[in-house]
């Protein structure tokens, strides 16, 4: 029988259930014992000429002797589990009977043991094993293990009796006696013919699972994987049912248990599961039919509790398959019935792929009907339709599955086509864009160099209003502006430098609340000139971080600078300074909020836009500061927030990241690292080499800079106002002399210590140093420990000599010329703040203003100097004139404290006895 699919095979369950009726009707009782062998039939049918005898475990010798009784006479129900015998007789009377004496007798495949018993020509018995379960080892005769075979040698016009003895041990499946009888030329040829249609049928489901698999892997389609795993099972399915498996594999799969073979009929499951995967595929049929493709997704995860239970029900049944059937078939008449159910829906979605399952299961069902209609009413009976429906139905998928991937190929390319035209749309773009770059990079450039040559005439200018005697008012005025218009510019080229990205990040490791709280400082007095209350508090009493000076105190002077502008008069500005924690991990958060007059809606989206102005403001702004900020914000990986309604005031709220990697990380570039406590070194060498061998032996001590000519050393020694300076002599631009000289000179890093190196080792060389001020002279090569020691020592005396200006207050002179200078800018620091001591206002910025030095500059010297912070120094030199007048005992506390320059005198007391321990009170009644 050829090999069909598992819908084939649930519909043939039923049609044969239906066809074996009439053949049944048909069987009657002849009585007859003999068989006479005389018509040239191609296949005789023994039941009627089949007698049996209940097994009573009489051996052949003596049931040759018992009566039998013909199957069609026998009243009983032959019962599975139980031993019987058989008898039937042949005589061959064919016209050519000698050319016909080999014969085949097929006993059917219920028998599981089956003992044979065929006269011999000597006349004895031969005992030939037969059965389903019996090993194809042991039995005589195996040309197909399809059915229990045995080899009969029937000689002419010589009646032969066979005896035959076995069992069904399927519990469900009793023995069937209906025997059938052919000659070999007959069985081999119908062998032959068996075998050549399987595989021509095999051939054709291999040949369409190759075809299926090949578009698999051209279009990677997962339809066409579901349906080749399809395929493959209804060709194992067919090797299974037409025996082809045991017939190859017999001798050694499964050899003692041919019953195990059963186990193929998993893949009827398999098969179906990868069915209905395919029509959930190949029509799309989550967004065609989506509850339907719910439907089918549980019925295929069905399928493998019902393997377990196929499983489980073969063991215990033994392989009848009477009982498997009914998991087999329920599971195939279920499957069926769905599909059949999903025509329907199917035809009325008019999709055309659909149309093509539709044409499939249609074309199977025609071919099983019009092969039961052969049967009932136009014999003789035939299989042909239904192999032409299966064979139909697999050239219809695979004709589908073809449109399908024609279709994606075609979706396939018209994709590639609107990516083409999507490539072709982003070039278009990027040229454009590339054009407003460059067109934007040139007018930065153009500003930006427009903007620099503003520098030339505004220092003239700023310079020669120095020089105007008289006119105090008119000079006060020019100065004013002028540096009002000069800062603006430099805003706008520390702007064009933060976009071209041509500023670095310069790290230290340090308090910032203590910084932040030196910065605010000196907006007090500009709060109070506008009559307003200006207030800095911290949630934090120190908090050590990486953070930028010079970029952190533009931010802070830009927005502060921004609130005390847009506040009127008995307004307040606050700034506040907090921890905060997220996810993205710990931030320093900055808030600076006035009760100013708002921004609205409409601005806040462009608060931060280069020269966007707020619309009604009372002060005109640039619209430049804070675009700055937030550039600048952005260099340190912070953010920025503004709210704001208009008349309720403003908030902005700054965050930075708290890291500390210069403090512990090490040093990957020169530069080194940054180290909470450590004496600040430059060095300023040419040299790669040496530049290498001075951080190998410093970093570990010293936070290192470094500089590669005395022109840029001059510069960041101005700029960074180090502990200690090492210089080479020999050097591009300004050599060690000159640079050793223009330190000196200068009353911003006149105090520095400085040691200078070089090759030379006389003693004019040496002289020539000490001359130019050098503090200490080492020649090359020069000894590591004695490099350490001279920095060490340097630092030292520096030391010794701020602990000296501390103490003593009124930098009175000490010993030699270095120390005369340090004391006179001492000195001279000191008149300032004398001759505006009753001024409130005088703070930081006017102390910087007045000593023409930067407010970076002037904090660097003086915390080098005495400690202590600028604002910290012209408060102590208030208290200290202060307790002096205290003492006159001419003045209350109150007076005192106005006349010192303190506006508040509640705030003088506690700054006082924080100072000296004492109340003001206690000195004014001493």
């Amino acid at each position: 029988m050829m090999g069909y699919s598992p819908f084939t095979y649930g519909i043939l369950w039923w049609l044969f259930f239906f066809l074996s009726l009439p053949l049944r009707a048909a069987e009657g009782e002849t009585g007859n014992s003999l068989l006479v062998l005389d018509d040239p039939l191609t296949n005789y049918r023994l039941v009627d000429y089949v007698e049996l005898l209940p097994d009573s475990a009489l051996p052949l010798s003596e049931v040759t002797d018992r009566a039998f009784t013909s199957y069609r006479a026998y009243d009983r129900p032959v019962e599975a589990g139980r031993w019987y015998w058989g008898r039937f007789t042949l005589v061959n009377r064919l016209p050519d009977a000698g050319r016909h004496t080999e014969w085949v007798v097929f006993f059917p495949g219920t028998w599981t043991t089956l003992e044979v018993y065929v006269p011999g020509a000597d006349g004895r018995w031969r005992a030939e094993p037969n059965g389903t379960f019996t090993p194809v080892a042991d039995r005589p005769f195996v040309p197909t293990t399809k059915g229990n075979l045995v080899k009969l040698a029937l000689p002419p016009d010589q009646p032969v009796t066979v005896y035959f003895r076995g069992l069904s041990e399927r519990p469900t499946l009793r023995p069937s006696f209906h025997l059938y009888l052919q000659t070999t030329e007959v069985f081999y040829d119908k062998l032959m013919q068996r075998r050549v249609a399987n595989a021509v049928f095999i051939g054709f489901l291999g040949m369409m699972l190759v075809y299926n698999l090949i578009l698999y892997f051209f279009g990677r389609d997962r339809s066409f994987i579901y349906y080749s795993g399809y395929l493959l099972m209804m060709i194992v399915y067919a090797c299974y049912f037409t025996d082809d498996l045991s017939d190859w594999f017999g001798r050694t799969l499964f050899a003692t248990r041919p019953q195990y073979y059963g186990f193929f009929k998993l893949s009827i499951f398999v098969g179906l599961m990868c069915y209905l995967s395919f029509i959930r595929s190949f029509t799309d049929l989550r967004q065609l039919l989506p509850r339907w493709d719910r439907y089918f997704h549980w019925l295929i995860l069905l399928g493998f509790p019902l393997m377990a239970v196929y499983v489980g029900v073969s063991l215990a049944s033994n392989f009848s398959y009477l009982v498997e059937d009914f998991v087999t078939v329920g599971y195939i008449v279920l499957v069926i019935g769905s599909c059949g159910v999903l025509l329907y829906p199917l035809y009325r979605a008019r999709d055309k792929k659909g149309a093509f399952v539709f044409a499939g299961i249609a074309a199977l069902c025609i071919g099983a009907l019009l092969s039961l209609l052969s049967r009932v009413l136009l014999p003789p009976f035939t299989l042909f339709y239904l192999e032409m429906g299966v064979a139909v139905e697999v050239l219809i998928f695979s004709l589908g599955l073809a449109y399908r991937q024609r279709k994606l190929i075609m979706a396939r390319k018209q994709s590639d086509l609107a990516l083409r035209e999507s490539r072709l749309l982003q070039e278009k773009q990027q040229l454009e864009a590339d054009r407003q770059r460059e067109l934007a990079e040139f007018k930065s450039r153009f500003y930006t160099n427009i903007t620099h040559e503003f520098r030339t005439p505004l220092t003239v200018i700023l310079g020669m209003s120095e020089q105007i005697n008289g006119h105090e008012r008119e000079r006060e005025l020019i100065g004013r502006n002028g540096r009002q218009l000069l800062g603006l510019v430099n805003q706008l080229l520390d702007l064009s430098r933060l976009e071209s990205g041509s500023v670095g990040v310069h790290y230290i490791h340090d308090d910032i609340v203590a910084y932040l709280r030196y910065l605010t400082e000196s907006f007090y007095s500009a709060a109070e000139r506008r009559s307003l209350r200006f207030l800095f508090y911290s949630e934090e009493n120190e908090l050590l971080m990486d953070y930028d000076e010079t970029k952190v105190m533009q931010i802070v002077n830009n927005l502060i600078s921004n609130a005390l502008k847009f506040t009127p008069a008995y307004g307040k500005v606050v700034v506040h300074t907090s921890r905060a924690r997220t996810e993205e991990g710990e931030w320093l958060k900055l808030i600076v909020q006035d009760s100013g007059i708002g921004i609205s809606s409409e601005d806040r989206a462009r608060v931060f836009d280069r020269f966007f102005q707020v619309n009604g403001a009372a002060e005109g702004g640039t619209g430049v500061g804070l675009a700055l900020t937030r550039e600048l914000v952005d260099i340190l990986g912070g953010t920025i927030e503004v709210r704001s309604e208009p008349g309720a005031g403003t908030t902005f709220e700054v965050r930075l990241p708290i890291r500390d990697d210069y403090r512990t990380a090490a040093p990957s570039t020169p530069g080194g690292s940054y180290v909470e406590g450590r004496p600040e070194l430059l060095v300023i060498e040419d040299n790669p080499d040496i530049i290498a061998y001075l951080q190998t032996i410093l970093v570990d001590r010293y936070n290192c800079h470094f500089a590669t000519d005395g022109d840029t050393g001059i510069e960041r020694a101005l700029e960074l106002v180090p502990d200690v300076i090492l210089s080479d002599v020999l050097m591009p631009g300004k050599d060690g002399y000159e640079v050793c000289q223009t330190l000196k000179a200068d009353e911003r890093t006149s105090h520095i210590p400085i040691i200078l190196l070089t090759a030379k080792t006389t003693q004019a060389a040496r002289l020539d140093g000490l001359r130019y001020g050098a503090d200490a002279f080492l020649t090359k090569p020069f000894d590591k420990d004695e490099l350490h020691l001279r920095l060490e020592k340097l630092i030292e005396v520096r030391k010794q000599l701020q602990h000296h200006y501390t103490a003593a207050g009124t930098g009175d002179a000490a010993a030699g010329e270095e120390v005369s200078r340090e004391e006179a800018f001492l000195e001279k620091l000191h008149t300032l703040i004398h001759d505006h001591l009753d001024d409130a206002g005088f703070g930081v910025s006017e102390l910087a203003a007045a000593a023409h030095l930067s407010k970076m500059q002037l904090y660097r010297k003086i915390k080098a100097l005495t400690g202590k912070t600028p604002s910290r120094f012209i408060r102590s030199y208030r208290l200290s004139r202060g307790m002096l007048l205290l003492r006159e005992g001419q003045y209350t506390v109150s007076e005192v404290a106005y006349a010192v320059g303190f506006s508040d005198p509640s705030y003088f007391s506690r700054t006082f006895q924080q100072e000296y321990q004492h109340s003001p009170s206690h000195y004014l009644s001493a």
